[in-house]
């Protein structure tokens, strides 16, 4: 029967997962509370935050949706105290599409946008051929550091602002790492220029007060996904204190119409989580990401930015050296996931309840998997009952 490939498919993907080590920066797990709001009736519902009228006589609203708008209301007031901000939006379906927003916003699209490089980590969907395109923008990359593309190049960057006049900086990257310098880009930005910080890795640090609080120290506008560092389902955010109203216009019946109230639901909860517990839960992470990168290190995997901590997020980077497709292959055969552009996260196996002591065993699995290519099912083995001691999610209620 049909039925029974899809279960079989389901149960396989689902067996892997529970057996295995994750240490994929752009992804993370629900809690039990956040995982049971995805099965709510609201998912199938519609609701409008203000009518929409045709004329004086057709008006779209929907009855019986009072408490989606009661928790809407809820959960914009949640992530405004946990961010700090004066405006949230919780309706982005993805990340992609909070910053479509955020484009959307920008009154002159017929301007010059600069962003991350996709050679440096930046991310894809504002290559100069994506999205961007479809707008009308012009796309020029920001200029980064030689040897740590992962920083910018602030004098370069300071020049390209009186060449370029850009109508706004997105700071979006996928190897976010460090906190970027956002007073002196702030000081730089001329002629209105927005300054848009794409959270979407970081975002789970940030509102564990970890990392740093872009809003404060000069972004104009924060986009992001919520399922990264930040453990939410599936989705996006936008923060702001001072484009509300930008953000407000172009909210409902432009880039989204059902946010997917049962998306929502989940969501909440997880702010709710973070707002009780995201502080540990950052500090946490962090600690880890520091210990598996110096762990991996000693092991000789060549981790980089030792001399900088290796890094002050939730992954670390290794050099991307003549075998790493065998290595992530091989890492995939004994149940470690990782990805193959060197990044390497400690966010979910944190969210399971590991620790300093957990991230040296899984350093010595890496070597024993890699260096000492000891027998695989064997291995394995060892690692799904590993794993198994790190069943529950923590940080949750």
């Amino acid at each position: 029967m049909m039925i029974d490939k899809f279960k079989s498919i389901m149960y396989k993907h689902d067996d892997l997962r529970k057996n295995c080590i994750n240490l994929l920066p752009s992804e993370n797990m629900l809690s039990p509370m956040a995982k049971n709001a995805l099965l709510s009736d609201m998912g199938q519902r519609y609701f409008f935050k203000e009518n929409y009228e045709i004329d004086s006589s057709i008006k779209y609203s929907y009855h019986g949706t009072k408490h989606i708008g009661e928790l809407i209301d809820y959960g914009e007031q949640i992530a405004r105290e946990l961010f700090e901000v004066d405006y949230a939006s919780l309706y982005p379906i993805s990340g992609h599409m909070a910053v479509v927003s955020a484009l959307s916003s920008i009154p002159n699209k017929d301007g010059t946008i600069l962003t991350y490089d996709p050679m440096y980590g930046g991310y894809p969907g504002l290559d100069k051929n994506k999205m961007p395109k479809y707008f009308g923008f012009n796309i020029e990359s920001i200029p980064v550091e030689k040897d740590i593309p992962e920083k910018i190049n602030l004098n370069k960057l300071n020049k390209l602002m009186d060449c370029l006049n850009p109508t706004a900086i997105i700071l979006s990257s996928a190897h976010t790492i460090f906190p970027y310098p956002l007073e002196e880009i702030k000081k730089i930005c001329r002629n209105d220029c927005l300054l848009i910080y794409d959270a979407s890795h970081p975002l789970g640090l940030i509102a564990g007060k970890k990392f740093q609080n872009p809003l404060k120290e000069g972004a104009d506008i924060v986009v992001g996904g919520t399922q990264k560092s930040f453990p939410g389902p599936q989705g996006g955010i936008i923060l702001t204190n001072d484009y509300s109203n930008q953000l407000r216009n172009i909210e409902h019946f432009v880039t989204v119409d059902n946010p997917h109230f049962h998306r929502i639901a989940s969501l909440i909860v997880s702010l709710i989580e973070m707002k009780h517990f995201g502080i540990d839960y950052a500090d946490q992470v962090v600690r880890n990401t520091k210990m598996l990168g110096s762990s991996m290190m000693k092991l000789g995997f060549p981790v980089k930015y030792k001399d900088f901590g290796y890094s002050e997020s939730h992954m670390f980077k290794l050099n991307l050296f003549e075998e790493y497709n065998i290595f992530s292959r091989t890492l995939e055969d004994i149940n470690i996931i990782i990805d193959t552009s060197g990044r390497v996260g400690t966010n979910e196996m944190t969210r399971l309840g590991m620790k300093e002591d957990e991230m040296v065993e899984i350093a010595k699995f890496i070597e024993r998997g890699y260096f000492h290519r000891e027998n695989k099912k064997n291995l394995r083995k060892e690692i799904i009952d590993f794993k198994h001691s790190f069943k529950t999610e923590k940080f949750c209620f």
